[in-house]
């Protein structure tokens, strides 16, 4: 980029059930700065099986969802006219719903043979019609099976419809989508951003565990420099944690849900969230052994490499309770995400908001 050269980024906007982020960015031959950004998080909507009448008034997940997806689409609308948001570019994220993440072992191939092959290869394996489908993969690495190479691929799929409609969705707020991401990736976009524009170690850059947590959805992937090498998704959010915090403090769900509110909000791991966390390990353990379960899989790949940083992102990664109580089984060095930082190669602008991890990813879209 020529000297002084500056080049506005579309924005972008994350959007899920439970919250919606936004940030735009700027390019400069410095790297990316902040233009605007804006955030609102919406009360937890169960899952289908639970009804929680103290914080929902009786109305089903459903009727929660949509209300909470066109509450957030009405803050994204008003946001762009009066948060200092520049143009109508958009780049959204699909919310995490509708995507599906798939697993599957094929023969060596080009990248082209592979896009071509992959349509057949996931007959029966997805929720819908691969031909109905927007397709994408990550080649993971390679394994023995059977005395054959295999090439382990992590397909990600939506409906394209659920695409569509969320474009449309978007377009009637008076945004122009030049592109549509997923939630495991994008919250990587800003540590890969990093590393392309940093000065890499002797040793070769860093392999980062990204962990998003969400209220009802938790992502891990990971990265080594502008390499994404995996990604999976957790059936589990934190929200699943609100009755086993209510029954150890013998407290209504809604009690529970604001304490954990509160949590978030403290600038450190306060010592009652943190025996909290503890005394429900048990409910914690299926995200703990999914992130140890990853750790393995990237050392069988990758020749016993090892994950050199835990990042947490996220809304929830703001509890710095919970967080310490994650990162303390992990046997690695962990911390609160702080993707503006890492983007931006500054520190100690304040609290880290892993919870834009997302949206900065999506504005970074154009970034070059």
């Amino acid at each position: 980029m020529s000297r002084g050269k500056r080049t506005l980024l579309p924005i972008g906007i994350h959007l899920n059930a439970d919250a919606v982020h936004m940030v735009q960015l700027e390019q400069t031959d410095g790297g990316v700065e902040m233009v605007s950004k804006a955030a609102k998080r919406f009360e937890s909507v169960p899952p289908a099986d639970t009804v929680v009448p103290d914080i929902h008034d009786g109305r089903s997940p459903d009727q929660i969802g949509d209300a909470r997806y066109e509450e957030a689409r009405q803050f994204v609308r008003e946001r762009i006219l009066a948060n200092g948001f520049r143009g109508t570019e958009a780049v959204i994220s699909l919310p995490a719903e509708h995507l599906v993440i798939q697993h599957v072992r094929v023969p060596p191939m080009q990248p082209e043979e592979l896009n071509a092959g992959l349509g057949p290869e996931l007959q029966g394996k997805l929720p819908f019609d691969p031909r109905e489908a927007v397709i994408r993969h990550i080649v993971a690495g390679t394994v023995s099976e059977n005395n054959e190479t295999k090439q382990d691929v992590i397909v990600l799929a939506a409906r394209r419809a659920a695409i569509e409609a969320q474009v449309a969705a978007a377009s009637r707020l008076g945004l122009r989508v030049i592109g549509v991401g997923v939630e495991p990736c994008a919250m990587c976009y800003p540590y890969m951003f990093a590393a392309s524009h940093g000065t890499p170690p002797p040793e070769g850059p860093p392999a980062l565990m990204i962990v998003f947590l969400g209220a009802h959805a938790t992502h891990v992937a990971i990265t080594r420099g502008q390499e994404m090498t995996f990604v999976k998704g957790v059936e589990l959010g934190i929200d699943s944690l609100l009755e086993p915090i209510a029954q150890a403090r013998g407290v209504p769900v809604a009690e529970a849900a604001a304490m954990r509110a509160r949590w978030r909000g403290a600038a450190t791991a306060a010592p009652e969230a943190v025996e909290t966390y503890n005394s429900v390990r048990s409910s914690l353990d299926h995200i703990v052994d999914e992130i140890e379960s990853c750790m393995r899989y990237h050392a069988s790949l990758a020749r016993g490499a090892h994950i050199d940083r835990l990042i947490f992102v996220g809304p929830e990664a703001r509890d710095r309770a919970l967080v310490r109580v994650i990162g303390a089984h992990a046997g690695v060095a962990c911390e609160v995400g702080s993707p503006i930082d890492a983007m931006t190669h500054k520190t100690g602008r304040g609290e880290p908001e892993p919870e834009l991890a997302a949206a900065a990813g999506l504005s970074l879209f154009s970034a070059q």
